[in-house]
Protein backbone atom coordinates (compact mmCIF):
# COMPACT_ATOMS: atom_id res chain seq x y z
CA UNK A 1 0.00 0.00 0.00
CA UNK A 2 1.12 3.26 -1.26
CA UNK A 3 1.63 6.23 1.63
CA UNK A 4 1.33 9.65 0.74
CA UNK A 5 4.18 11.61 1.76
CA UNK A 6 4.30 13.62 4.71
CA UNK A 7 4.35 17.12 4.61
CA UNK A 8 7.57 17.44 6.12
CA UNK A 9 9.08 15.25 3.83
CA UNK A 10 8.13 16.98 1.02
CA UNK A 11 9.95 19.97 2.02
CA UNK A 12 12.94 18.56 2.83
CA UNK A 13 12.98 16.62 -0.83
CA UNK A 14 12.38 20.46 -2.15
CA UNK A 15 15.16 21.48 -0.11
CA UNK A 16 17.26 18.33 -1.51
CA UNK A 17 16.79 19.75 -5.00
CA UNK A 18 16.92 23.65 -4.39
CA UNK A 19 20.34 22.73 -3.07
CA UNK A 20 21.63 20.13 -5.65
CA UNK A 21 20.33 22.66 -8.55
CA UNK A 22 22.10 25.49 -6.66
CA UNK A 23 25.33 23.34 -6.71
CA UNK A 24 24.94 22.72 -10.44
CA UNK A 25 24.53 26.32 -11.42
CA UNK A 26 28.02 26.68 -9.04
CA UNK A 27 29.66 23.92 -10.72
CA UNK A 28 28.87 25.46 -14.40
CA UNK A 29 30.25 28.93 -13.21
CA UNK A 30 33.66 27.51 -12.30
CA UNK A 31 33.44 25.52 -15.92
CA UNK A 32 32.33 28.57 -17.34
CA UNK A 33 35.16 30.71 -15.44
CA UNK A 34 37.99 27.81 -16.27
CA UNK A 35 37.36 28.09 -19.58
CA UNK A 36 37.73 32.00 -20.20
CA UNK A 37 40.94 31.29 -18.27
CA UNK A 38 42.28 28.66 -20.33
CA UNK A 39 41.90 30.99 -23.10
CA UNK A 40 44.98 33.15 -22.20
CA UNK A 41 46.95 29.75 -23.17
CA UNK A 42 48.70 28.54 -25.75
CA UNK A 43 49.21 24.85 -24.66
CA UNK A 44 47.93 23.34 -21.69
CA UNK A 45 47.97 20.49 -19.77
CA UNK A 46 46.72 18.78 -16.05
CA UNK A 47 47.77 16.02 -14.50
CA UNK A 48 44.82 15.10 -11.97
CA UNK A 49 45.46 12.48 -9.25
CA UNK A 50 42.04 11.76 -7.89
CA UNK A 51 43.21 9.08 -5.48
CA UNK A 52 45.73 11.90 -3.98
CA UNK A 53 43.03 14.91 -4.70
CA UNK A 54 45.79 16.85 -6.13
CA UNK A 55 45.83 18.69 -9.25
CA UNK A 56 48.93 20.14 -11.58
CA UNK A 57 48.23 22.16 -14.47
CA UNK A 58 50.88 24.13 -16.44
CA UNK A 59 50.70 25.96 -19.49
CA UNK A 60 52.33 28.28 -21.74
CA UNK A 61 50.90 31.27 -21.09
CA UNK A 62 50.14 33.67 -25.06
CA UNK A 63 51.07 36.71 -24.27
CA UNK A 64 54.01 36.49 -21.25
CA UNK A 65 55.71 33.66 -23.59
CA UNK A 66 56.24 31.79 -20.25
CA UNK A 67 55.69 28.19 -18.77
CA UNK A 68 53.57 28.84 -16.00
CA UNK A 69 52.74 26.19 -13.19
CA UNK A 70 50.06 26.05 -10.70
CA UNK A 71 48.89 23.59 -7.60
CA UNK A 72 46.04 22.62 -6.03
CA UNK A 73 45.49 19.84 -3.03
CA UNK A 74 42.31 19.01 -1.13
CA UNK A 75 42.50 18.10 2.50
CA UNK A 76 42.04 14.93 3.57
CA UNK A 77 38.53 16.06 4.95
CA UNK A 78 37.52 17.90 1.38
CA UNK A 79 35.04 16.19 -1.31
CA UNK A 80 37.36 16.40 -4.73
CA UNK A 81 35.90 17.67 -7.72
CA UNK A 82 38.64 18.48 -10.44
CA UNK A 83 37.21 20.83 -11.92
CA UNK A 84 37.38 23.19 -9.00
CA UNK A 85 40.68 21.68 -8.39
CA UNK A 86 41.71 22.25 -12.01
CA UNK A 87 40.54 26.68 -11.61
CA UNK A 88 42.28 26.68 -8.26
CA UNK A 89 45.78 25.34 -9.72
CA UNK A 90 44.95 27.53 -13.52
CA UNK A 91 44.73 30.68 -10.87
CA UNK A 92 47.44 29.58 -9.02
CA UNK A 93 49.34 29.84 -11.60
CA UNK A 94 48.52 32.77 -13.08
CA UNK A 95 48.75 34.55 -9.33
CA UNK A 96 45.13 35.32 -8.84
CA UNK A 97 42.87 35.12 -5.45
CA UNK A 98 41.70 31.46 -5.10
CA UNK A 99 39.82 32.37 -2.06
CA UNK A 100 36.61 32.74 -3.66
CA UNK A 101 36.97 29.36 -5.55
CA UNK A 102 38.44 27.71 -2.27
CA UNK A 103 34.97 28.45 -0.64
CA UNK A 104 33.03 26.40 -2.76
CA UNK A 105 34.81 23.28 -1.58
CA UNK A 106 32.78 20.56 -0.11
CA UNK A 107 33.25 18.45 2.81
CA UNK A 108 33.60 14.77 1.78
CA UNK A 109 31.12 14.31 5.16
CA UNK A 110 33.83 13.05 7.98
CA UNK A 111 32.23 13.05 11.11
CA UNK A 112 32.54 15.99 13.13
CA UNK A 113 32.33 16.93 17.04
CA UNK A 114 32.63 19.94 18.61
CA UNK A 115 33.98 19.80 22.24
CA UNK A 116 34.21 23.69 23.92
CA UNK A 117 34.16 25.21 20.94
CA UNK A 118 36.57 22.98 19.16
CA UNK A 119 36.04 21.31 15.95
CA UNK A 120 37.20 17.67 16.23
CA UNK A 121 37.26 15.49 12.75
CA UNK A 122 37.35 12.27 12.25
CA UNK A 123 40.83 12.39 11.01
CA UNK A 124 41.82 14.30 14.39
CA UNK A 125 40.12 12.03 16.87
CA UNK A 126 42.22 10.28 19.08
CA UNK A 127 39.61 8.04 20.73
CA UNK A 128 39.25 9.91 23.92
CA UNK A 129 36.60 11.73 24.99
CA UNK A 130 36.46 13.62 28.64
CA UNK A 131 33.17 15.42 29.03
Amino acid sequence: MNQTPLKKTYEKALETVAKYEKRQRQLAAIEEELSSKLQEFKYIKFKVDKKGKRVLFTGLHSVKEELLIGESDCRSNDKFEDVIGKLISVKKALNEDVEAVVNLVEESGAAHLYIDGKLITANGFNGQIRI
